[in-house]
């Protein structure tokens, strides 16, 4: 193994980029010299200079390598061990923080007894001093403290133990003295003993299934004549790995880091607003519903200031939506003023065009910049993770309907069976906090929260004890203000139409299409044709609001306001009733298939061939069905006796098209669900796209 080693072989033993290694070779100032090779010149780092982790990782590699040139392993006489001695130059340049505890006790050893020579030499000279401590020392005539060194110092104290100093050893130990302490101490002559068998264990240990060690030796092969290791030895073996590079293999990269080092960002800089981050939080505990009080667990999402960790804004929504986020950041900015960063994660309610549009996007027309962390590096956001046990999980545990990790099992089911009887029985249950009550109950949390000491900030002397304690988030917001920040305030009435989210569309004869609504004013008559910018209030689909390409406003258009006959339906409204209808289909196919295995079809076994009477449908009229327009009924021809109707299978569908054309087929078998559904899937904009006004139903 040479002494020297190039960046090639760095990158490959501390397993990253040369481009890396370069970057830390700078910022670390390792020492290095160039040598001329073809294309150019190469880097050369002497193993002395480098950080001892990065020496460890090298050697490390070079006794895992397939090279023998990069890595002479030796087979001892049995046959077991293999056996790299440590390079001599590592061991001859010592350093202070390196050392060994009895080196470290040699090596102060020896500088005690060159300072007693040192004081000596004052009266009677170098030699004669050196002569006297040495005819002290072998007559155990030395001070006590001193007389106890000098077996430490000498460090060889020979197979009788009686050995003690001499003349060379004394003047030697004065030279190595001017190269620093670090030289006074003794070398190191221990070896790195590798098992043979090591490389097949780690190949069996270092996997993602994480095997125990027992499993492993049960599995482990050797070659013939090498035998294997009991249980403890390779425990021991284990053990003197790096913690670090036993887990690799057992862990993945994703989850390695949980083990390695970490980067812990400063943020005494920053100044209240300079950065919000956000995140949604799965409430642990149930409460009512608020439209059919049915337990359910509330998606709460909390906005952060990173500066002072005060909650400036939250909210409430029955699941993690881009609108849940988008009310949350409203609630922030009109309260404590426009952050300069948000920073977020990639999830679909973060990372979407409502928000991060160049045009139409909320940050953009807030002037706000929107960062992202890396995926699956919730690391990164650390403090607003943290913020959801200060808030939302230590008040969900004051409720009896608490279901976190930390709940007892029997409580939790006991809780679960109350709340779920007094549901069928009356409708609701003494245990669920109303929606509206907890909605109160949110707001006392954040200001709970936002006034309990928080111990990333400052200390401070408390006003009533004295005492030394940290700032809570509301007093470093307040510290800010008194050192000079002010916040950046919205102005009266721009924050109506700052978060009112806005759609790209087309104008058509002084009319818009928003979400299957179509709303109009004669002031788009002049940009028929063109794209507009089309915003909406979330809550009321009454009207919209029209901007040019430029952010211009053109006009408010009002729903249909060229025609009488609809009533709008807002955005809201249309989500809830989408999902309420998936909820149904699904429930509908449960049902279905729950039906089909209790009635499996019949197997009709081989009989002679009979004759069946030719017959037509007939749709009776205790059925009440009501025809398709343009679908002719059938009339049946009269039957004998003992004919009997053969019901029409209806088969499952796909999608709402596939059960409409299935429907003008077989008017005979349309119900009065059906109708219900056609009245709704006719007002769609899918059955408008598909089918148009040639398609509708005649009768409803």
């Amino acid at each position: 193994m040479t002494n020297k080693v190039d960046i090639k072989e760095i990158s490959e033993a501390i397993c990253i980029s040369k481009q890396a290694v370069l970057k830390r070779s700078d910022r670390e100032g390792w020492p290095f010299e160039e040598q001329s090779v073809r294309g150019g010149k190469k880097r050369l780092y002497s193993l002395a200079t480098l950080p001892m982790a990065v020496r460890e990782a090298i050697l490390h590699h070079k006794l895992n390598s397939s090279n023998p040139d990069d890595a002479p392993l030796s087979l001892s006489g049995s046959g077991v061990v293999a056996t790299v001695t440590t390079p001599t130059h590592l061991a001859t340049l010592p350093v202070s923080h390196e050392l060994k505890d009895w080196q470290r006790k040699t090596a102060e050893a020896r500088i005690a007894i060159i300072n007693e020579i040192k004081r000596l030499s004052t009266a009677a000279g170098m030699e004669k001093a050196i002569q006297a401590v040495i005819a002290l020392a072998i007559n155990g005539e030395l001070p006590e403290q001193l007389q106890r060194l000098v077996p430490v110092a000498n460090a060889k104290t020979g197979k009788a133990g009686n050995r003690t100093l001499s003349r060379t050893s004394i003047y030697r130990w004065m030279k190595e003295a001017e190269h620093g302490f670090a030289a006074l101490a003794p070398k190191n002559h221990e070896s790195i003993r590798v098992p043979v068998w090591a490389a097949s264990l780690l190949a069996l240990y270092q996997q993602p299934q994480k095997p125990t060690l027992r499993k492993c030796l049960d599995d482990l092969v050797l070659p013939d004549g090498v035998s294997a290791p009991s249980y403890w030895a390779a425990q021991r073996f284990l053990d003197k790995m790096s913690k670090l590079d036993l887990e690799r293999g057992r862990m993945l990269p994703r989850e390695l880091k949980n083990v390695r080092a970490f980067v812990r960002r400063d943020t005494s800089h920053m100044w209240p607003g300079d950065c919000y981050t956000s995140d949604g939080h799965k409430f642990d505990a149930e409460i009512a519903h608020p439209k059919h009080g049915r337990p359910f667990r509330p998606e709460i999402t909390s906005v952060l200031d990173i500066a002072t960790r005060r909650c400036v804004g939250w909210s409430v929504n029955l699941a993690e939506s881009t609108w849940a986020v988008l009310d949350a950041q409203r609630h922030a900015v009109e309260r404590y003023g426009i952050n300069a960063l948000h920073y977020v994660d990639n999830g679909s309610g973060q990372k979407n065009a409502l928000m991060s549009d160049e045009i139409v996007g909320f940050m953009a027309r807030l002037g706000i910049t929107l960062t992202h962390s890396l995926p699956y590096n919730s690391q990164a956001r650390g403090l607003e993770e943290r913020s959801h046990q200060s808030i939302w999980v230590r008040g969900a545990k004051e409720l009896p309907t608490y279901m976190g990790a930390s709940m007892d099992r029997e409580a939790k089911q006991a809780a679960f069976k109350i709340t779920r009887k007094d549901i069928n029985a009356v409708g609701t249950s003494r245990l669920l906090m109303q929606f509206s009550e907890f909605l109160k109950w949110c707001d006392v949390q954040v200001e709970s929260y936002n006034s309990r000491p928080h111990r990333a900030l400052p200390k401070i002397a408390d006003p009533v004890t004295g005492r030394m304690r940290h700032q809570s988030p509301a007093e470093a917001w307040e510290a800010a203000k008194a050192e000079g920040w002010e916040p950046v305030m919205l102005k009266p009435g721009e924050s109506a139409d700052l978060f009112r989210p806005y759609k790209i569309g087309k104008t058509h004869r002084a009319e818009v299409r928003l979400f299957g609504n179509i709303y109009f004013n004669r002031a788009l008559e002049h940009y028929n044709g063109e794209q507009v910018r089309i915003g909406y209030d979330i809550h009321d689909g009454s009207r919209v609001w029209v901007r040019d390409m430029e952010g211009r406003l053109i006009c408010e258009a009002e729903f249909e306001a060229n025609k009488q006959a609809y009533f709008p339906q807002s955005q809201i409204d249309v989500a809830n009733r989408k999902r309420a209808e998936g909820r149904i289909k699904r429930a509908e196919a449960h049902i279905e298939e729950a039906e089909q295995e209790l009635n499996p079809p019949l197997v009709i076994e081989h009989q002679a061939t009979t004759t069946i009477p030719v017959f037509e449908f007939r749709q009776e009229p205790e059925h009440a069905f009501v025809p398709l327009q343009g679908v002719q009924q059938l009339v049946a021809a009269p039957l004998p006796d003992n004919a009997t109707y053969l019901p029409i299978q209806r088969p499952v569908f796909a999608t709402d098209s596939e059960k409409y054309r299935w429907l003008q087929a077989n008017a005979s078998q349309i119900t009065s669900q059906d109708n219900t559904w056609l009245d709704w899937y006719c007002n769609t904009g899918e059955w408008e796209d598909l089918f148009g006004e040639g398609f509708e139903v005649a009768a409803r």
